[in-house]
């Protein structure tokens, strides 16, 4: 009965943990505000020291035990340090750091990999026992391998960073050339926002010559990452980065929704292996 229930909440968390990483995507490409997202964050840092908690205390248990190598090769301990310790210090933790700083830390690529190893604790949950052994071990690794490979290698190869690389360019670029202008710069920054979505606010000596939003606005949707400052002349630009950040949004659902199909092909297959 314990078991049972420990089993239970073990799978709770792991599935609270997953839909943490969704719903941070979703709140990207929804534009939701700083604070919703800020909440995100924070519960994505507990369920990674959690974790991280959980793999510490089973290290030193097995280390008394002296059965460090059980516990990591047999009993998943690969699988505890992957899934926490990696997101603690790439991904939440910073993220928290950003939040004490006053803003909201946006790491789309390792957001990603945070949903591709936290995946990963769901082959702990997959009662294999009564699967053939070399079945269970053959797909356990062959699943393990493709979540590494998709969490690690599919940011890099998303073309994410070029097309940001190129978005901030042409922003450089439009500053340099209102900045530079005739003398009617109001006139020339209004045509340009008619054009540039993304452009959020222009002040000349702390006195604002535009702005799409109020106060208010600004201080409830955006956040230290959501917006790019640049510094042209005497001008200073705010440019809006949420359409980037909806752009990683959708491809870290599609990815989220990649690696679902992977684990209940693993999880049909299970099923399978144990009726035969």
């Amino acid at each position: 009965m314990k078991r049972n229930v420990r089993y239970l909440f073990g799978a709770a968390l792991v599935f609270l943990a997953l839909a943490e990483v969704l719903c941070e995507d979703l709140a990207a490409l929804s534009g939701l505000s700083v604070s919703v997202r800020r909440l995100l964050v924070c519960a994505g840092f507990l369920f990674d020291l959690f974790f991280t908690a959980q793999f510490l205390v089973g290290l030193y248990t097995a280390s008394l035990n002296r059965k460090t190598r059980r516990y990591f090769a047999g009993e998943g301990g690969w699988i505890d340090f992957l899934a926490a310790v990696p997101l603690l210090v790439l991904y939440s933790g910073p993220a928290m750091f950003g939040i004490a700083a006053g803003g909201v830390c946006l790491l789309p690529g390792v957001l990603r990999m945070s949903a591709g190893l936290r995946f990963l604790r769901f082959l702990k949950l997959f009662r294999l026992r009564r699967a053939p052994a070399r079945g269970k071990s053959a797909a356990a690794f062959l699943v393990s391998v493709l979540i590494a490979a998709g969490s690690l290698l599919g940011p890099a190869l998303s073309g994410a960073g070029g097309a940001e690389k190129h978005v901030i360019d042409t922003y450089f670029s439009a500053a340099f050339r209102l900045s530079s202008g005739s003398e009617d710069i109001g006139r020339e920054i209004r045509e340009y926002s008619r054009t540039e979505p993304d452009l959020l606010l222009v002040k000349q000596k702390a006195a604002a010559l535009y702005s799409r939003y109020d106060a208010v606005y600004y201080n409830t949707y955006y956040g230290g990452a959501d917006y790019l400052y640049l510094r042209s002349g005497t001008l200073d630009f705010y440019f809006s980065l949420k359409t980037l950040a909806a752009g990683e949004a959708r491809r870290g659902i599609s990815h989220f929704c990649v690696l679902a199909a992977l684990f209940s092909a693993f999880f049909i297959y299970v099923r399978v292996s144990k009726k035969s």
